[in-house]
Protein backbone atom coordinates (compact mmCIF):
# COMPACT_ATOMS: atom_id res chain seq x y z
CA UNK A 1 0.00 0.00 0.00
CA UNK A 2 1.25 3.53 -0.91
CA UNK A 3 1.83 6.29 1.51
CA UNK A 4 -0.63 9.05 1.58
CA UNK A 5 0.11 11.73 -0.30
CA UNK A 6 1.62 15.13 1.36
CA UNK A 7 0.43 18.68 0.38
CA UNK A 8 2.10 21.60 1.31
CA UNK A 9 -0.10 24.15 2.26
CA UNK A 10 1.49 27.96 2.14
CA UNK A 11 -0.49 30.98 3.49
CA UNK A 12 2.56 33.35 2.83
CA UNK A 13 3.55 36.09 5.90
CA UNK A 14 0.61 38.40 6.09
CA UNK A 15 -0.14 39.28 9.45
CA UNK A 16 -4.05 38.67 8.74
CA UNK A 17 -5.08 35.32 10.20
CA UNK A 18 -6.05 32.33 7.72
CA UNK A 19 -8.00 30.04 9.68
CA UNK A 20 -10.58 29.01 7.27
CA UNK A 21 -7.76 27.80 5.19
CA UNK A 22 -5.82 26.02 8.32
CA UNK A 23 -8.92 24.79 9.26
CA UNK A 24 -9.75 22.95 5.95
CA UNK A 25 -6.39 21.31 6.46
CA UNK A 26 -7.16 20.48 9.32
CA UNK A 27 -10.39 18.84 8.73
CA UNK A 28 -8.98 16.85 5.48
CA UNK A 29 -6.11 15.88 7.50
CA UNK A 30 -7.88 14.06 10.52
CA UNK A 31 -10.24 12.59 7.48
CA UNK A 32 -6.56 10.62 6.84
CA UNK A 33 -6.26 10.69 2.80
CA UNK A 34 -3.92 12.85 2.99
CA UNK A 35 -0.86 14.01 5.02
CA UNK A 36 -0.34 18.04 5.59
CA UNK A 37 2.64 20.13 6.30
CA UNK A 38 0.97 23.50 6.67
CA UNK A 39 3.38 26.50 6.72
CA UNK A 40 1.02 28.87 8.94
CA UNK A 41 2.40 32.29 9.76
CA UNK A 42 0.78 34.02 12.07
CA UNK A 43 -2.18 31.51 12.15
CA UNK A 44 -2.50 29.66 14.99
CA UNK A 45 -2.14 25.50 14.49
CA UNK A 46 -4.60 23.25 15.00
CA UNK A 47 -3.05 20.36 17.37
CA UNK A 48 -2.31 17.68 15.44
CA UNK A 49 -1.67 19.29 12.23
CA UNK A 50 1.69 19.09 11.20
CA UNK A 51 3.57 22.56 10.52
CA UNK A 52 6.13 25.54 10.63
CA UNK A 53 5.25 29.23 11.14
CA UNK A 54 7.91 30.22 8.67
CA UNK A 55 10.06 28.06 6.46
CA UNK A 56 13.68 29.58 4.85
CA UNK A 57 14.07 29.33 1.18
CA UNK A 58 15.70 25.87 1.39
CA UNK A 59 12.79 24.40 3.81
CA UNK A 60 10.30 25.29 1.82
CA UNK A 61 11.88 23.82 -1.79
CA UNK A 62 12.21 21.04 0.22
CA UNK A 63 8.88 20.43 1.09
CA UNK A 64 7.73 21.37 -2.29
CA UNK A 65 10.02 19.10 -3.75
CA UNK A 66 8.52 16.19 -1.70
CA UNK A 67 4.95 16.99 -1.68
CA UNK A 68 2.22 15.68 -4.23
CA UNK A 69 0.25 18.99 -4.23
CA UNK A 70 0.63 22.03 -3.33
CA UNK A 71 -1.87 24.60 -1.70
CA UNK A 72 -1.37 28.31 -1.10
CA UNK A 73 -2.97 31.65 -0.90
CA UNK A 74 -2.74 34.24 -3.80
CA UNK A 75 0.41 35.37 -3.21
CA UNK A 76 2.40 35.71 -6.51
CA UNK A 77 5.65 34.62 -4.74
CA UNK A 78 4.13 31.26 -3.10
CA UNK A 79 2.21 30.66 -6.41
CA UNK A 80 5.62 30.86 -8.52
CA UNK A 81 7.35 28.85 -5.82
CA UNK A 82 5.24 25.84 -6.62
CA UNK A 83 5.23 26.43 -10.53
CA UNK A 84 9.13 26.67 -10.62
CA UNK A 85 8.77 23.55 -8.35
CA UNK A 86 6.95 21.84 -11.09
CA UNK A 87 3.20 22.25 -9.44
CA UNK A 88 -0.23 23.27 -10.78
CA UNK A 89 -1.44 24.90 -6.84
CA UNK A 90 -4.24 25.00 -5.75
CA UNK A 91 -5.57 28.53 -4.80
CA UNK A 92 -7.53 29.84 -1.96
CA UNK A 93 -7.91 33.83 -2.11
CA UNK A 94 -7.84 35.67 1.24
CA UNK A 95 -10.89 37.11 1.43
CA UNK A 96 -11.34 40.55 3.29
CA UNK A 97 -14.77 39.79 4.03
CA UNK A 98 -13.24 37.46 6.20
CA UNK A 99 -10.78 39.50 7.92
CA UNK A 100 -8.07 37.23 5.97
CA UNK A 101 -6.76 40.51 3.77
CA UNK A 102 -7.01 44.02 3.56
CA UNK A 103 -8.70 43.91 0.07
CA UNK A 104 -9.82 41.68 -2.84
CA UNK A 105 -6.49 41.66 -4.55
CA UNK A 106 -5.70 38.18 -4.00
CA UNK A 107 -9.77 37.26 -5.06
CA UNK A 108 -8.91 39.16 -8.36
CA UNK A 109 -5.57 37.63 -9.45
CA UNK A 110 -6.57 34.08 -8.23
CA UNK A 111 -9.64 34.94 -10.85
CA UNK A 112 -6.94 36.06 -13.27
CA UNK A 113 -4.56 32.76 -13.13
CA UNK A 114 -7.18 30.51 -12.74
CA UNK A 115 -9.23 31.71 -16.45
CA UNK A 116 -5.68 31.09 -17.82
CA UNK A 117 -5.11 27.65 -16.29
CA UNK A 118 -1.84 28.67 -14.48
CA UNK A 119 -4.06 27.56 -10.68
CA UNK A 120 -6.73 26.23 -10.08
CA UNK A 121 -9.05 28.06 -7.39
CA UNK A 122 -10.63 26.51 -4.61
CA UNK A 123 -13.20 29.02 -2.20
CA UNK A 124 -14.63 25.84 0.24
CA UNK A 125 -14.19 22.69 1.68
CA UNK A 126 -15.25 20.48 -0.88
CA UNK A 127 -13.81 22.30 -3.85
CA UNK A 128 -10.29 21.89 -2.14
CA UNK A 129 -10.85 18.15 -1.37
CA UNK A 130 -11.96 17.62 -5.51
CA UNK A 131 -8.86 19.48 -6.76
CA UNK A 132 -6.79 17.90 -4.15
CA UNK A 133 -7.54 14.40 -5.45
CA UNK A 134 -6.69 15.85 -8.62
CA UNK A 135 -3.46 17.10 -8.02
CA UNK A 136 -2.35 14.20 -6.12
CA UNK A 137 -3.52 11.74 -9.26
CA UNK A 138 -1.59 13.92 -11.36
CA UNK A 139 1.53 14.20 -9.31
CA UNK A 140 4.56 16.96 -10.20
CA UNK A 141 7.77 16.88 -11.67
CA UNK A 142 10.52 18.58 -10.51
CA UNK A 143 11.84 21.05 -13.73
CA UNK A 144 15.95 20.71 -14.62
CA UNK A 145 16.12 24.37 -14.99
CA UNK A 146 14.02 26.39 -12.43
CA UNK A 147 14.77 29.77 -13.01
CA UNK A 148 14.74 29.67 -16.55
CA UNK A 149 11.69 27.78 -17.16
CA UNK A 150 9.38 29.02 -19.52
CA UNK A 151 6.22 28.36 -16.37
CA UNK A 152 8.29 30.77 -15.02
CA UNK A 153 8.40 33.17 -18.04
CA UNK A 154 5.08 33.06 -18.98
CA UNK A 155 3.47 33.65 -15.24
CA UNK A 156 6.05 37.06 -15.03
CA UNK A 157 4.20 37.86 -18.12
CA UNK A 158 1.08 37.68 -17.22
CA UNK A 159 1.97 39.46 -14.02
CA UNK A 160 3.09 42.35 -16.46
CA UNK A 161 0.24 42.08 -18.29
CA UNK A 162 -2.09 42.62 -15.10
CA UNK A 163 0.05 45.43 -13.82
CA UNK A 164 -0.63 47.11 -17.10
CA UNK A 165 -4.57 46.68 -16.88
Amino acid sequence: MSARPLVAVVVGTDHHPFDRLVGWAARLHAEGRYRFHVQHGSTPLPEGLPGSGMLDSTELVSLLDCADAVVTHAGPGSIMDARDRGHVPVVVPRDPRLGEHVDDHQLRFARFLGARGVVTTAHDIDQLAARLHLAALAGHSVPARRRDSPTLARFEAMIEELVRK
